[in-house]
């Protein structure tokens, strides 16, 4: 056991929770329960803070006593002894012949202890006993050290009823508990690696940090010693330096090659001449003492440090000046890898020299084309240090900045960019710094940072090259789009006019979009753009330019456009490891892509593209993609998936940081709690897309959402609330909206208008001849236009937009199929009479409401029998007078009593 991988007090285990559940499970409600449990792991990787949480949460609440072992060189603390020492006021009442050796062995009473192989049988029966009157749980730290007789006692008294036993071990686990329940420690996943790093190193620099990270590989003892410059003396470090201090000198040189070159890359030791031996490093003169002490492992040729601290053990633990011959003599060797000759050059001469810094730079380059962003950002930085020229160190730290964003650290790269400034004053060198700069705090949440970064830039000056001036001003676009903050919408234009006349028109238009939505400037882009051939190498100008064309794309509402060309812009990283290849700008477009896929009703690869795991590192993005899925759980029926989601996301969202998630959230809640049968709900959710004013809290997203709204509204009967928003939202089209918005303002019209004007809205949305460009709101139109045809002039024809809906709503996984179907099922039933009163039309709820009132109860009396409120019970009248064809109260008996004999016509 370590102190310096337990949790002090004050502090919670981290990433360990499924352990922790397994800990509990095993232990179970039942205190009488018994077995064995292991806990092994790697060494460092927490398994005696583990062990300690595990008997915190099992001990007390459950009626268990405690009963610790610690393993000690010395004979005073046996584990045995301890045994029984844990339970030494329990022994009086057991039989002679167990309590008097005992109680004489612990020097508690007189007589003659046992002997030592007497010792394992009086424990084997004094402890079933005690268990039997009081369930213990017996804890063991370090079984391994305890010698294999001891691990049998365990596992025997574990068969005892009342007997638990809770150990940890290295591996491999000792014989006799071979095949109890484990739990394998494995190195924690990357977000619970530097929340650890976070909670106990808080002072670390975010290089620092970034270092840590990268060498200790997710185990818990790394992460904590290598972010301290004197680790603890009783730490895990100060035993691999101890075990190094007896290894013969070749053997600590072989060693500290390694740890020079960086545990990753030991393999090239060969590229030195450094094997001595034969090819297997198994029987290698200079290796073989490492492996007989358990500081590496060797598979064949293959040779690997057995733990992260071992290569800081041998790199710290040799004088200074072996270090910096070693790196030099590495320098020499490497000729056949100059990306790695670079590193050892820049570690052997610390000072500035522009030959080691252009070498630095080439090696990042090698690096980045291997997808390493972290060696390619380290080797930039370095590079930007030893640059003689400010001018160099600047432009080589815009990369480094680049490579960092890429690597989705942006407390590295803030801690990066604040250093640009003191290198140079240029406004273009600035310019470029700023723009991933601004993205990775943007995608991180950190939308203040991020504008900060693009304002200050452009106050320092007009970049003399438009297309940096341009490429930030498209930064600034994003910060908009999120945050709809009108001191950042409003500082587009002078940005943008910084960059005139626009070197890009597409990413021009793209702003000019945000600046002023109705103007539509992108629209003549989008008709006219065209796209290479599937397949098409693409260089990173083309990329980029793909990717503004299809975020204009969309927003022009040219959906099918925007996954095409956002598909081209993404070929190169789609094509690789999505997850691990994935940098913070292409994650913005993969949201831009989910949002279009929706849209155009490929559902499916919308699941695909907003998968939690790619936004690892980035919250603004994991959010966005939260929201994105909880749409899709809204639009499927999944109701309870998507409440749970929405309410999960809003408690980690900053509404002012990310106003599209927010407004995805507002509607996949309203349209669940719709579909849950809470229209009241449903209406406030969606409401709450626009403000108190009717205006679109969000002037893209909240637009597309208004036949949605003015559905619910008509529903609760709100239709001065719809109508102010209908008005608004045209406001906010323009004069002349686009073929999408036409649709949705048509069907909000159709929904508010008349018996005599909502036919003409109806079928100008739904024969809209681009309406199948957006499945599921044309099937949505379809829907309602039949409802209306069904209840008011031609069932045949209602039948047959209803069936056009219902096709299309299975074809994308809607829930909207089964009212599409049910309307068909009913609409095919006989009336009554011509004009009869559709009592199929109202909803469970609202039959109860109506029932109550058809026998005279008020509406208090209703709300109190149903426990609803007396608004709610109001606002079900208004719905079922309406849906009914009736004028008020006084007509309900009649109607239901229609309704009922219809129903019995047919039974």
């Amino acid at each position: 056991m370590h102190p310096v991988t337990s949790s002090p007090p004050g502090h919670q285990l981290i990433g360990r929770d499924t352990e922790l559940a397994r800990i509990e499970q095993f232990l179970g409600a039942d205190s009488a329960c018994c077995g064995t449990l292991v806990i092994t792991g790697d060494r460092g990787s927490g398994k005696s803070a583990l062990l300690s949480a595990g008997t915190t949460r099992a001990v007390g609440p459950r009626g268990r006593r405690l009963v610790r072992v610690q393993h000690r060189e010395h004979a005073a603390f046996d584990p045995m002894r301890q045994m029984l020492l844990a339970v030494r006021h329990d022994l009086v009442a057991l039989e002679p012949a167990i309590s008097e050796p005992a109680l004489a062995l612990l020097g508690l009473a007189p007589g003659t202890p046992p002997a030592d192989g007497d010792l394992p049988s009086l424990v084997a029966a004094a402890f079933p006993a005690i268990a039997a009157r009081s369930p213990l749980l017996i804890v063991a730290d370090d079984l391994h050290d305890a010698g294999d007789a001891f691990a049998g006692l365990l596992s025997r008294l574990s068969a005892a009823p009342g007997t638990a036993v809770l150990v940890t071990s290295r591996m491999p686990i000792p014989p006799a508990l071979t095949g109890m329940p484990v739990i394998v420690l494995n190195p924690l996943p990357g977000d619970a690696a530097e929340r650890l790093l976070a909670d106990r190193r808080p002072t670390l620099t975010a290089a620092a940090r970034t270092r840590v990270l990268h060498r200790a590989g997710g185990n818990p003892a790394a992460l904590l010693e290598l972010g301290v410059v004197s680790p603890p003396p009783e730490g895990l470090l100060a035993e691999y330096v101890e075990a190094l201090a007896g290894l013969p000198g070749d053997t600590r040189a072989r060693l500290l090659r390694g740890a020079a070159l960086g545990p990753a890359h030991l393999d090239l030791l060969d590229a030195g001449g450094h094997r001595d031996g034969g090819t297997d490093a198994g029987t290698d003169a200079a290796w073989y003492p490492a492996l007989r002490a358990g500081l590496i492992t060797c598979t064949g040729d293959d040779v690997a440090f057995a733990h992260p601290l071992v290569a800081e053990a041998a790199y710290r633990s040799a004088p200074a000046y072996l270090r910096l011959r070693t790196h030099r003599d590495l320098a020499v060797a490497l000729t056949g890898h100059p990306e790695h000759q670079a590193l050892q050059r820049a570690a052997a001469e610390p000072d500035a020299n522009e030959e080691t810094a252009a070498a630095l730079e080439t090696a990042a380059a090698i690096f980045r084309g291997r997808g390493d962003r972290y060696a390619a950002g380290v080797a930039m930085h370095e590079a930007s240090l030893r640059s003689p020229s400010r001018q160099s160190a600047a432009r080589r730290l815009t990369q480094a900045i680049i490579d960092a964003r890429d690597l989705r650290d942006s407390a590295w790269v803030a801690e990066l960019h604040a250093r640009i400034w003191h290198l140079t004053d240029d406004p273009d060198v600035l310019a470029v710094a700023a723009a991933p700069a601004a993205t990775a705090m943007l995608w991180a949440g950190r939308y203040h940072d991020a504008y900060g970064i693009v304002l200050a830039v452009h106050h320092a000056g007009r970049p003399a090259d438009r297309r940096h001036a341009l490429q930030l001003t498209v930064a600034a676009a994003l910060i908009a789009w999120l945050t709809c903050d009108e001191e950042h919408l409003t500082g587009l234009g002078p940005m943008l006019g910084a960059a005139e006349p626009a070197p890009d028109q597409v990413a021009a238009a793209l702003v000019r979009t945000l600046i002023d939505p109705h103007a539509h400037p992108g629209r003549e882009i989008c008709a006219a753009a065209s796209l290479p051939p599937a397949g098409t190498p693409l260089s990173p100008e083309a990329r980029s330019r793909m990717a503004h064309l299809g975020m204009l794309a969309w927003l022009e509402d040219h959906c099918r456009l925007a996954v095409r060309a956002l598909q081209h812009a993404l070929a190169d990283d789609v094509a690789g490891d999505l997850i691990v290849r994935q940098s913070s700008p292409t994650l913005g477009l993969l949201l831009s892509r989910a949002s279009a896929l929706i849209d155009i009703g490929d559902w499916r690869l919308a699941d695909v593209c907003a998968s939690p795991r790619l936004a690892h590192g980035m919250p603004a993005v994991e959010l966005g993609f939260a929201s994105l899925r909880a749409q899709l759980h809204a639009l499927r029926g999944e109701n309870e998936q998507a409440l749970t989601l929405a309410r999960q996301t809003w408690q980690q969202l900053d509404l002012r940081a990310n106003l599209p998630a927010h407004v995805r959230l507002l509607r996949a809640a309203g349209l669940a709690s719709i579909g849950n049968g809470d229209h009241d709900d449903g209406y406030r959710y969606l409401r709450s897309m626009f403000d108190v004013n009717g205006r679109p809290l969000h002037p893209y997203l909240s637009s597309r959402c208004v036949a949605d709204f003015v559905v619910a509204a008509v529903r609760c009967g709100r239709d001065e609330q719809a109508r102010m928003v209908v008005d608004r939202v045209r406001e906010t089209a323009g004069p002349q909206p686009g073929a999408r918005m036409s649709i949705l303002l048509h069907l909000s019209e159709a929904m508010l208008a008349g018996p005599d004007r909502a036919e003409e809205h109806f079928r100008l949305a739904a024969y809209d001849p681009a309406g199948p460009e957006w499945p599921y709101e044309h099937a949505v139109a379809h829907l309602h236009y039949g409802f209306w045809l069904r209840r008011h002039r031609s069932p045949r024809e209602a039948k047959a937009l209803l069936a056009h809906a219902a096709y299309i709503f299975t074809a994308l996984g809607a829930a909207d199929a089964g009212a599409a179907e049910h309307e068909i099922v009913v609409g095919a039933r006989p009336h009554q009479r011509d004009g009869g009163f559709d009592v199929d039309a109202l909803t469970t709820q609202e039959r109860q409401v109506a029932e109550l009132a058809a026998r005279g109860l008020v509406n208090r009396a209703i709300a109190e029998q149903l426990f609803l409120s007396v608004r709610t019970v109001s606002t079900h009248l208004s719905r079922i007078y309406r849906k009914m064809g009736i004028r008020g109260r006084h007509e309900l008996a009649t109607a239901l009593f229609a309704g009922s004999a219809a129903e019995g016509d047919l039974s």
